[in-house]
């Protein structure tokens, strides 16, 4: 039987200086079987009221900050939301379990927007823009979380040997990481424009220089083996993209194989962030944030405000005819529309 996820999680920066965590309904985001011709809807995006908050997470200090990570944990089910606070306790969710737990935090203060990739049963975190002064800019989280929930569970972060490069004479922390992801199960890709593409290999904790090409895409990339693919965003034009090689043939650098149009929107709409998701049985969803300038009229005078919002849209992966290729198929998009919100996560 094909089962999927029922959730997906969405996390925002509130005004108050928390950070509301909603669940919102992944099977909205799809045509029912008798609804699968319904192909004008898909074209549509449905205003939809924000869910009231399941929980939310608090600094520990005040207008402190959190970066948020997931999903990791043990085996292949990966449940673990961590709440890392850089300034003080950290906190893991477990979403099926429905627990949070105290662990402890990073060694050191992660750059905003952080690299984070769920390889085996770590969590490995690193600066999205390394600078020679901090040697601990690439850590792993590692948790042992007890059967009985009445325990704490037992969390570590070891530090790893930062990027090759950033050690260089005469680096000075100008590069910034541009798409990572996972190859072979336990090699994580790192691709720096400007500098090219390095390999960690999570067993031996070893880098080696993969070459001077980069990965073809923005941010994350995850490999589905079920397809062969890797999918995320193109670099180009943030469109959501495949490729079925990224180990760069010694003729050039990795190539997409697929783009699609996941969502077409309107030019006065600017992205600020993507995110994909699995959700299983072929079903994924885009989520994507944007923000938009609007002059409101106040006593006569246009004030311009800053609307931000998220479009999430429901996708399903499916092999051509010919089995060659895979197409995907759009289905619903819903709109959440925030205020006082500087940022988002969904996973």
């Amino acid at each position: 039987m094909n089962r999927w996820r029922r959730y997906l999680y969405l996390l925002v920066d509130d005004l108050n200086g928390t950070y509301p965590l909603r669940r919102i309904n992944a099977s909205n985001l799809f045509f029912a079987r008798n609804q699968v011709n319904r192909v004008n809807e898909a074209l549509t995006i449905e205003e939809t009221p924000l869910p009231r908050p399941h929980l939310s997470f608090t600094p520990s200090q005040d207008r402190g900050r959190l970066e948020f990570f997931g999903f990791f944990g043990h085996g292949r089910k990966k449940s673990y939301l961590a709440a890392v606070d850089f300034d003080g306790v950290s906190y893991m969710y477990d979403v099926e379990r429905r627990t949070m737990h105290e662990i402890a935090s990073p060694n050191e203060y992660k750059c905003c927007d952080p690299v984070s990739l769920a390889v085996g049963d770590a969590l490995y975190v690193m600066d999205r823009e390394p600078v020679p002064s901090n040697q601990r800019s690439f850590e792993a989280l590692i948790v042992d979380l007890p059967n009985d929930v009445l325990f704490k569970p037992n969390s570590t972060w070891h530090c790893l040997q930062p990027l090759p490069f950033v050690l260089e004479t005469g680096y000075k922390g100008r590069f910034i990481i541009g798409a990572y992801t996972v190859a072979g199960g336990s090699n994580i890709l790192i691709s720096t424009p400007g500098i090219g593409t390095y390999s960690f290999d999570t067993s031996s904790c070893s880098w080696r220089k993969a070459g001077d090409w980069e990965l073809p895409f923005r941010d994350r990339a995850d490999f589905f083996p079920e397809h062969g693919v890797w999918l995320g965003f193109s670099s180009q034009d943030n469109l959501l993209c495949s490729s079925s090689d990224i180990t760069a043939p010694a003729q050039g650098a990795p190539t997409l194989d697929m783009v699609w149009e996941d969502l077409n929107p309107p030019c006065c709409w600017d992205p600020l962030k993507s995110h994909l998701v699995y959700l299983g049985s072929n079903k994924f969803c885009v989520a994507k944030f944007f923000e938009r300038v609007v002059n409101v009229e106040n006593n006569q005078v246009c004030i311009p405000v800053i609307e931000r919002f998220v479009v999430f849209t429901g996708l399903v992966l499916k092999p051509t005819t010919d089995h060659k290729g895979l197409v995907m198929l759009k289905q619903r998009s819903h709109i959440y529309r925030f205020e006082g919100v500087t940022t988002c996560w969904v996973f």
